[in-house]
Order: C-alpha cells, then structure tokens, then sequence
C-alpha cells in the first residue's frame, strides 16, 4: 500500500444556472386578509369584570363590618350576662349562710327542735325523752301544709309512662 501525499479534491457541483427573465415565480402562501373586529366586546367585557370584582369586594366589606358588629355586640351581651350571673351568684351565698337561713325560717314560722329521744336497738329502749317544741306564743307550732299540684288529691296522675 502506498502511501498518498496528494490534496483530496472536492468533487464539483454543476453550477447553478443564472436566473433568467424567463424562469417561473416562486409561489408563496398568503394568509387571507384578517377583517378588523371592532374593540368594543373586549371594551365592554373588561368593564364588566372590573365592576363585578369591585361589587364583590364591597359587598365582601359590608358583610365583614356586618359580622364584626354583630360580635361586638354578642361580646357586650356575654358580657352582661357574666356580671348577672356573678351578681346572682353572689347573691345566693349570702342567702345561704347558716345565719341568713335561721332568719329565713323564723320568718316562716319555724322553730328550733328541743333535744330529741333515742332508741337504743341493742335493747329497744327509749333513751332520753322527746320534747314538744312550744312556739312563740306558746302553742304548738303549727305545721305548713304540703303543697298540692292537682286539685283533686285522691286521683293518681302517674308519671306519664305506666301504660293504661
């Protein structure tokens, strides 16, 4: 094998052949011509987007300012009703005390109890002797009778679920 030193030679393309006046157009496509659309649907439908967003954002205010009202309002009544409820309560331990009772059911009527008897079970008998309590005029204290719901006491009314 030989070894060659020679240039590579590019083979030759035909030369193009100069245009002449006689050669064909070339052909392009062309889009048809566009008509021009009037600007007032895309007018009209921005300005309807911007009064409806503004309309939301008001009508989103008003029923936030609504609603913060009506908390402020519902925190006043808590309120109120906290201070009531203390005030009762309040009033309520000062009733109950031991004193404020005995008051209470003297104005009734009441009266203390003497010293009571006792049964021994052991043997059955009685220890001590039981006391009539005298009232304050000297008689004997009279009993505060039992109040009735029904008029008609003899007929049994029933919790409602014995059936008939």
């Amino acid at each position: 094998m030989a070894i060659s030193t020679a240039p590579r030679v590019a083979p030759r393309r035909a030369a193009r052949p100069v245009a002449r006046t006689s050669a064909r157009p070339r052909l392009a496509v062309v889009a048809a011509p566009s008509t021009r659309r009037s600007p007032l649907p895309f007018a009209i439908l921005c300005t309807l987007i911007a009064v409806v967003t503004l309309s939301s954002v008001l009508f989103l205010n008003i029923q936030m300012s609504d609603t913060s009202y009506e908390i402020t309002r519902l925190q006043s009544t808590s309120q109120k009703l906290t201070e009531q409820s203390q005030g009762l309560q309040e009033q309520e331990d000062e009733l109950s005390t031991p004193q404020e009772l005995g008051k209470r059911a003297k104005d009734l009527g009441m009266v203390q109890a003497g010293d009571p008897g006792y049964i021994d079970l052991g043997n059955g008998k009685v220890v001590g002797e039981a006391q009539t309590v005298q009232g304050a005029s000297g008689a004997e204290s009279s009993s505060i009778p039992a109040a009735s719901i029904y008029e008609d006491v003899e007929t049994y009314h029933g919790m409602g679920n014995e059936g008939d």
